[in-house]
């Protein structure tokens, strides 16, 4: 997982200065898919957790 400056680097380089993402991904050394994956999303929050259920039966 990248930090939020990368993540903000990444976004800034493609909405701001225009640049595609194979010339990012080449230029800090990720993959264009994890690039890709970064200017799409919008929701940066970490999914929340769930809680583990208790057993219906107990022995």
């Amino acid at each position: 997982m990248l930090t939020m400056d990368q993540i903000h680097n990444i976004r800034s380089r493609f909405f701001e200065k225009g640049e595609n993402i194979s010339q990012i991904a080449t230029e800090l050394n990720l993959d264009w898919k994890t690039v890709q994956k970064y200017v799409d999303r919008t929701d940066f929050n970490l999914p929340a957790s769930r809680t583990l259920s208790k057993p219906k039966f107990c022995p």
